[in-house]
């Protein structure tokens, strides 16, 4: 069975996709996005719940008003003929927001401020029919004149299970609570960030050393200007990383010539792909440096790469690509950003059929198109760096760095 997850809860979305028969094809981060994902994943079913964001612009999740948006969403997925198993607050029946949803042929309706995590597995297995819900249709009780609801906190617990001993006991692991809002999100990526710099703060004191001492080397050399600048720019998180490091690895692994990768970013972490257990390569394999926005290139460097959310970073001379993703609303973000730049053409980095292509808002040249890859997706998303295996794309990114930006406008027409 195929899943597109649309919960808001990466915790539950990650203990479901572990389960038996279950495939995680896709997560959006909020509900507006499931419109592009479903035609182009075509999932068997979507889960979804009611206090994910429904945009990536009211990131309030559950606000009033949310449900005339949640049924527009709802009907464009019924219509490509997909399941829907909805976790929702506590309704009673005759509702209307219920029997919408009912009337598109909903039948999979969870409701309740706490819900077992065994009833979303049983509802994705097994699906629910209109003679099970009916009784959501009748009108018990007087409604208030508030035709919206505001989606309160979820908790959702699993059953007890039996431990290798026989006995019962609590599973406090598989405790999932929704957030009842983006700040709640936001609030833990703030806890994870701070652990990760105390971290690094706690690092042996010589791995500190060994690196000032490098930096400080680096600087002493005679800064020199590159035979070519390329530059990656996006002012959203669109994959930047993901395209520049295996674009300085093709380059290094097939030019042989000594590339040195500059991230401009703010959180600056190309190191850690590096140095990352599972990443296939080390520095140490190829002709390749990788540093911060400070590092000066020397006479050495035959290409320097660029990893940019600013425009303050891009260097004068260099050939800018744009990395945008299919992801229709940073689209839009990073066509008002262009003012001011010149790039040379659009990379699109995990482009699938039926998104919204970026020559639609961004009329530049196509440079690139990197397909869809699940695995590398969801492994990024985890945290998990990713380098590309298929030595076709390693020599479509050459071609990119090799590339004369106005030969090739000429060639295409676009003027």
């Amino acid at each position: 069975m195929k899943i597109v997850f649309a919960t808001g809860d990466e915790a539950l979305d990650d203990y479901v996709s572990k389960k038996d028969g279950i495939l995680e094809v896709g997560r959006a981060l909020y509900a507006e996005q499931l419109v592009t994902m479903v035609p182009s994943l075509k999932p068997d079913v979507v889960l979804f719940s009611e206090t994910i964001p429904t945009s990536r612009f009211d990131q309030n999740a559950g606000h009033v008003g949310a449900e005339a948006n949640i049924l527009k969403i709802m009907e464009s997925i019924v219509e490509e003929g997909i399941r829907v198993v909805m976790i929702l607050n506590e309704r009673p029946p005759g509702h209307p927001f219920l029997a919408r949803l009912i009337g598109l042929g909903i039948y999979d309706l969870i409701m309740g401020d706490t819900i077992k995590v065994d009833q979303v597995i049983a509802a994705l297995h097994h699906p629910g029919t209109r003679k099970q819900v009916k009784h959501l249709l009748r009108q018990e009780e007087e409604l208030t004149s508030e035709d919206t609801y505001r989606a309160k906190e979820i908790k959702l617990v699993a059953t007890e299970e039996k431990n290798q001993e026989g006995s019962q006991r609590p599973i406090n692991q598989r405790v999932f609570r929704f957030s009842k809002s983006v700040t709640d999100v936001r609030e833990k990526l703030r806890e994870k960030w701070e652990a990760r710099e105390k971290e690094n703060k706690t690092a042996p004191e010589r791995s500190v050393m060994a690196e000032k001492s490098a930096v400080e080397a680096r600087n002493k050399e005679p800064e020199a200007t590159p035979e070519k600048i390329i530059v990656l720019y996006s002012p959203e998180s669109t994959g930047k990383t993901y395209v520049g490091v295996n674009t300085a690895i093709a380059a290094a692994k097939r030019l042989r010539v000594p590339v040195l990768y500059k991230d401009c970013t703010p959180t600056c972490k190309t190191k850690l792909w590096f140095n990352a257990p599972t990443f296939p390569f080390t520095l140490s394999d190829i002709p390749l440096t990788v540093a911060g926005r400070d590092a000066k290139p020397s006479a050495k460097i035959g290409v320097l790469i660029v990893e940019a959310a600013k425009k303050d970073d891009i260097p004068p001379g260099a050939v800018v690509y744009v990395i945008v993703d299919s992801d229709y609303a940073r689209q839009v973000i990073i066509s008002k950003a262009l003012d001011g730049i010149q790039p040379a053409g659009v990379i699109w980095n995990m482009a699938y059929d039926g998104a919204c292509h970026p020559q639609e808002l961004i009329p530049l040249l196509l440079a690139l198109a990197l397909p869809y890859d699940h695995a590398a997706h969801l492994d990024i998303a985890n945290g998990i760096p990713r380098a590309f295996s298929d030595e076709g794309l390693c020599d479509q990114l050459v071609k990119i760095v090799q590339m004369d930006p106005l030969h090739q406008y000429m060639r295409s027409g676009i003027g």
